[in-house]
């Protein structure tokens, strides 16, 4: 699965923009506030659909604090947020948007996606004929705070497959929704230094089902680089070893490549944003078979910038607009 366009509306550092006919190497200038902005609303239209995902994006923003976060198995999706800082939050919006948020992603579905959503909604005809024409969905997520910004709400405003839409409330929403949109949790992962990577390593290190990806994970910086490798050290803590040496021999560079190709082969990802030009990022959309269908990497030789808009009329917010100029 990737993202085949994105239209964001209600961020302070872009309050409107439209990406559209993305690639799967997506190079963007940066870091900066408005490549920064993109980023959140993506991360944002994921979010709705995890709790874990919800409150990783929170802590991200400031508005709640450092803490262990909800379990991603409890029923149905996240719709709400409390006890949310209201400085970060006024940092967040538009001041013009009225405290409101919102993206709208349309995917590309993998072959598996595909024949899930297909089977799922097999007592849908409207389901297989919009797939026969376009094989992607949209996906509209909204955000609201309160106007005391110490709260805020999360819901799905929009969900349609192809060109045919379905409803979200209600009776008349299809039974088959939520278990789809299920699905695709995890699907995007935004590459984080601050991440538990070790104690991800570790466990993949003992485990039937990640084993193949630790592996390809151990030979991510070779043949020129160390070979990696996961173990316990002081207070039984993981530590990651660069050549069975502790990494940190190869300075904080090396350290924050080995974590970067842990995101890459171990978060079960397909879509990864990170604030690298690493060539092995890159490698990861290029190569056959590729651990990733998409990249978005932001660094400063990306060719890519990203500029707000004025913003669309509420009609139109599902045409596709081309944004952005490349570098001069």
């Amino acid at each position: 699965m990737y993202i085949v366009s994105a239209q964001v509306r209600g961020f302070r550092d872009l309050p409107s923009a439209t990406i559209t006919d993305c690639a799967r190497l997506m190079r963007l200038a940066g870091p900066g506030p408005t490549t920064t902005a993109l980023g959140d609303a993506i991360e944002l239209g994921f979010a709705a659909l995890s709790h874990d995902g919800l409150h990783r994006l929170a802590r991200r923003w400031g508005l709640v604090p450092e803490q262990l976060p909800p379990d991603d198995t409890e029923p149905g999706f996240p719709d709400a947020l409390d006890w949310c800082d209201p400085i970060a939050a006024k940092a967040i919006v538009d001041p013009a948007a009225g405290r409101a948020l919102r993206v709208e992603l349309e995917l590309h579905l993998d072959p598996p996606l595909f024949g899930q959503l297909r089977d799922l909604a097999g007592r849908e005809p409207r389901v297989v004929t919009a797939l026969a024409t376009r094989p992607t969905i949209r996906l509209s997520v909204g955000a609201l705070f309160t106007s005391t910004y110490d709260a805020l709400a999360v819901h799905l405003q929009g969900f349609s497959v192809g060109e045919q839409a379905f409803p979200v409330h209600g009776k008349e929403r299809p039974a088959w929704l939520d278990r789809f949109l299920r699905g695709l949790r995890g699907r995007f992962h935004r590459f984080d230094l601050s991440d538990d990577a070790p104690a991800q390593l570790l466990e993949a290190a003992t485990s039937r089902e990640a084993h193949a990806s630790y592996l390809r994970w151990q030979a991510a910086l070779g043949p020129e680089g160390p070979a990696l490798r996961v173990a316990r050290g002081v207070g039984d803590l993981p530590m990651v070893l660069g050549d069975d040496l502790p990494m940190r021999r190869f300075g904080q560079a090396g350290l924050d490549r080995a974590m970067l190709a842990a995101a890459i082969h171990l978060s079960g990802a397909d879509i990864v944003w990170a604030e690298s030009d690493d060539p092995m990022l890159h490698d990861a959309v290029r190569t056959d078979p590729s651990p990733l269908e998409q990249v978005f990497s932001v660094g400063p030789s990306g060719d890519v910038d990203v500029q707000p808009h004025a913003p669309p009329p509420e009609n139109a917010l599902r045409s596709r607009r081309a944004w952005g100029s490349p570098r001069p």
